[in-house]
């Protein structure tokens, strides 16, 4: 038999090999194209996200101006009502700071009444009822409002007012920013090298402050608290950079970068307790807000002459400053009325019951004991109030008047911290209550402002 034979058409055999053209053409286009969409879907995200960041930004900022707003609100209730005298008589003390952050969440988000609530309950109004405050919050973004007392910080420029006799700001100032640096935690802050290479020890960065702010051009000396007789020598004008040290008071607290020794680790640890606000030819301490290291030497010097044992030496650290501490717990929501006040709470300190103490008094106790999570309550001590010079001998001695005082708070540090989406911005400003305005009636002025 013969086999048929089947053949092909002409062009078959070169039709075969041409069957992945269309293929290899289709992958280098997707090849070509694949980039372009990718970039083209990329700056979409990128452009649409940039848009919501520039929406929400605009949001932040209006939240912003909008709690600086309001805190004006919560300034003028504490010039016309809190710092009233009639009012301080009938209710006591007060400082919008103890209620400003309760009052302001309320706006601040759309919790902020519960807050209020649970701020209530702790006050004894648990009848209270913060429903009605429920609208009030904003409906897109969070804001927080923090206020500070300035008088409860260290006023730096006092370190340019000389006084007299045992009453020197100066002098003053110095010791505490002594005290403040002691504890050994901030040993590491003077025992690595500066920028420039040197070492500075604690006398060294506390005489070159108070010298770079004081009106003299002497040395001061960290022992005798006073201007030695050595001249400054501190080189600002052979720096690369040269400048004339200020030799007046600050205009900014960041301004002590320049001074020698201090650096940002240090300005880190203590920028945040000190100041350029407020009366530096008076520089008294504020007791409602001053800090327990300012108010230990408050102890120190209007201590009775039975207990002065208790203020020197080792003393200062197991005794005096305890009791300095335990003030400031009490004082967190009862502000002292006057002096008189301030100097019967210390007396007899077991008295008085912090408010951090009542909180531990709700823990579980055992057999009716002390509940071993209250605080410590420190042994007490007599200090005067006023203080006086005896005519035969001419013996002097120190009183709370002399160095301290109640008054109303006029300078408040606000800061705002808004969160709007992926934007978060934080402002510091300082508003001073009693500044006479010029230009329009009224008082009360924003001394400083910065957003971040």
């Amino acid at each position: 038999m013969t086999e048929a034979k089947t053949e092909r058409p002409e062009g078959a055999a070169a039709a075969k090999g041409q069957h992945g053209v269309a293929i290899l053409m289709v992958v280098a286009c997707l090849a070509v194209l694949l980039p372009f969409t990718t970039s083209f879907s990329y700056n979409s995200r990128v452009d649409f996200q940039s848009a919501i960041n520039q929406r929400d930004e605009v949001v932040a900022r209006n939240l912003e101006r909008g709690a600086m707003r309001l805190s004006l609100l919560l300034f003028e209730l504490q010039r016309q009502v809190f710092s009233q005298k009639q009012f301080r008589q009938m209710v006591g003390a007060m400082d919008i700071t103890q209620i400003a952050p309760y009052l302001m969440s309320i706006f601040g988000s759309k919790d902020g009444a519960e807050e209020l609530g649970a701020f209530a309950s702790l006050m004894g109004l648990d009848g209270f009822d913060t429903s009605i405050f429920g609208d009030l919050g904003v409906e897109y973004g969070t804001f927080e409002v923090r206020l500070d007392a300035e008088s409860g910080k260290v006023n730096v420029n006092c370190l340019g007012s000389e006084g007299d006799g045992a009453n020197n700001p100066k002098a003053r100032v110095a010791e505490t920013l002594e005290a403040m640096l002691l504890p050994t935690l901030y040993n590491p802050l003077f025992e690595e090298e500066k920028s420039d290479g040197q070492r500075y020890t604690r006398e060294q960065v506390l005489a070159a402050i108070v010298d770079y702010i004081d009106e003299d051009t002497k040395r001061f000396d960290m022992v005798k608290l006073t201007s030695g007789s050595a001249n400054e020598s501190y080189r600002y004008t052979q720096l690369y950079d040269p400048y004339e040290p200020r030799n007046a008071r600050l205009d900014t607290i960041e301004e002590l970068h320049l001074v020698e020794g201090v650096d940002d680790d240090l300005m880190l640890a203590f920028g945040d307790t000190l100041t350029v606000y407020g009366d530096a030819a008076n520089c008294k301490v504020n007791i409602n807000f001053a800090s327990a290291d300012q108010l230990a030497l408050v102890l120190r010097h209007a201590v009775a002459e039975e207990d002065r044992w208790r203020t020197e030496g080792e003393n200062f650290l197991l005794k005096t400053m305890p009791l300095a501490r335990y003030v400031v717990e009490y004082r967190q929501m009862t502000l002292f009325k006057d002096v008189k006040d301030f100097v019967e709470f210390v007396k007899k300190p077991d008295q008085f019951i912090s408010p951090l103490a009542m909180l531990g008094a709700s823990g579980s106790g055992s057999g009716g004991g002390r509940n071993p999570n209250m605080p410590r309550i420190p042994e007490g001590m007599s200090i005067r109030v006023e203080g006086g010079k005896d005519k035969k001998s001419g013996d002097t001695w120190g009183g709370v008047k002399d160095v301290a005082g109640v008054d109303p708070e006029r300078i408040y540090r606000v800061e705002v911290i808004t969160e709007v989406g992926a934007v978060k911005r934080r402002l510091n400003a300082v508003y001073d209550m009693q500044y006479a305005r010029s230009q329009t009636k009224g008082k009360g002025a924003w001394l400083y402002y910065r957003e971040d």
